[in-house]
């Protein structure tokens, strides 16, 4: 009995230690879990960037989405889809166990169009690798294969649409030493060479590869003319200019013909069949310039956004630093008659802009379309005059003959002082070229209505020297 009861002692003060050990092994490793944290909570934070939404660079890197997301030139990839195979069947039933051929054909692959939204403004909805729905395979009891769904891709309008063809340029957009001869074998060898041999345009019934005789079957007409677009079609070149304009950019491929299509009295059993096309592909430039009828000209931070929120309907960001605006804005400008016209800003330009310094090249081809120039200059600075001349020399060196267009200079910023007043007087006087000069404040919209009313008169002018 007493060696039972010592037993029981024995045991209950091992587990009582062992106890007391794993309370000390977890007191220590939250001890040092406590003092890991303070040390890391102490140690020196990584330095954060400087750069504020006000700087330049902070927006090109895609701080702001209305710069990040406007898209003007892009190139893409359009691929038509490929037609589907036709069938080689025969009909089959109890009593007719050689039945005449009854395979379906292929459908064709859908196409890739392009087609105008004046909804759009930016490349942005545009995907860089663009392929339409293929086509299905024929089957058995002449049922044919579904045709594949067109791609309709919306673009903005001004859309410039050019097919790359120079294998130099493509050279250079995939930046591969090599890529000319990879190129060049690809085209020769995958689209042309394998297709124009027969083996590889039929469908085989299985275990016939090697038996069927096609030296005596013609390949179709219409086969051969689309074999001879995909390598000799001519480049595509499309200007996008009205809502709902279409253009086709990749056809699909033509589907394939079943094996009724190849009986004839020399055989009665054909067991091959066409096998389905592959459709057009293009590797495509797209260029958007901008459609308006006016076109805000100036430098930064001259007042070009405030001007086109007072006088139209859109609300382009202001702020009193340079390079606000990013993308080009477009608004609409309604006169009490009910007659409308379009302005368009664009971002500041910079000397040497025309050597795509700054934001440069970027943005002046949104101005190539503008019926007419509008100027905007901040009057308050010590040479306005000089910026205007700045500005045209610019628009000059970047296309000869662009400032040659019907031009008014908006004299932006006049209430700012003796100074803005003064050069405004002097500037009045310098000018001799008969180009119309409207003392404006944009921020306090003074004198807006006068400015819009002298841009009509010169746009109407215009279009009647034109006509």
């Amino acid at each position: 009995m007493l060696s039972a009861i010592s037993c029981i002692r024995q045991r209950a003060s091992t587990a009582t230690a062992q106890h007391l050990i794993a309370s000390r092994h977890i007191f220590r490793l939250t001890t040092n879990n406590k003092q890991q944290r303070l040390s890391t909570s102490s140690a020196p934070k990584p330095e954060v960037s400087q750069d504020t939404p006000n700087t330049v660079e902070w927006k090109l890197r895609g701080g702001k989405k209305s710069g990040r997301n406007f898209i003007d030139r892009m190139r893409c990839t359009a691929t038509g889809g490929h037609g589907g195979d036709g069938c080689v069947s025969f009909f089959r039933d109890v009593f007719v166990p050689r039945g005449p051929p009854n395979g379906g054909d292929g459908g064709s692959g859908g196409s890739v169009w392009f087609e105008v939204d004046e909804n759009e403004t930016s490349l942005s909805c545009v995907k860089q690798q663009l392929r339409a729905q293929p086509g299905g395979n024929g089957r058995g009891k002449t049922m044919h294969g579904s045709g594949g769904s067109d791609l309709v891709v919306k673009v903005p309008r001004g859309t410039m649409v050019r097919q790359i063809t120079n294998t130099q340029e493509l050279a250079q957009e995939q930046k591969e030493e090599g890529f000319l001869d990879t190129l060049d074998n690809q085209i020769r060898d995958e689209t042309t060479r394998r297709m124009m041999e027969k083996k590889a345009l039929f469908v085989h019934y299985p275990r016939w590869e090697d038996r069927n005789d096609l030296k005596q079957v013609r390949v179709p007409a219409e086969v051969r003319a689309h074999l001879w677009a995909l390598r000799h079609g001519e480049p595509l070149t499309a200007d996008l200019t009205t809502h709902g304009q279409r253009v086709l950019v990749a056809g699909g491929g033509l589907g394939g013909l079943g094996n009724p299509h190849f009986n004839s009295a020399n055989d009665r059993q054909p067991h091959y069949a066409l096998r389905g096309l592959s459709g057009h592909t293009r590797l495509l430039d797209l260029e958007l310039k901008t459609i308006a009828d006016v076109g805000l000209v100036g430098m930064p931070n001259a007042g070009k956004s405030t001007f086109l929120r007072a006088v139209s309907n859109a609300h382009p960001q202001v702020a009193p630093y340079p390079f606000t605006t990013l993308n080009p804005y477009i608004g609409t400008v309604d006169y009490s008659d009910s007659w409308q016209l379009t302005i368009a800003d664009i971002p500041g330009l910079i000397p040497g802009a025309h050597r795509n310094i700054g934001l440069g090249h970027s943005f002046l081809r949104h101005v190539e379309r503008s019926r007419l120039l509008v100027f905007v200059v901040d009057v308050a600075r010590p040479a306005p005059w000089a910026d205007y001349q700045a500005l045209r020399t610019e628009l000059e060196l970047y296309r000869p003959g662009l400032t040659e267009r019907p031009a008014v200079v908006v004299a932006n910023k006049a209430d700012a002082g003796p100074m803005a007043r003064d050069n405004f007087t002097r500037w009045q006087r310098m000018i001799s070229d008969g180009t119309p000069l409207v003392p404006v404040s944009a921020k306090y919209r003074k004198n807006i209505l006068k400015a819009t009313h002298t841009i009509r008169q010169v746009l109407v002018a215009a279009d009647n020297n034109t006509h």
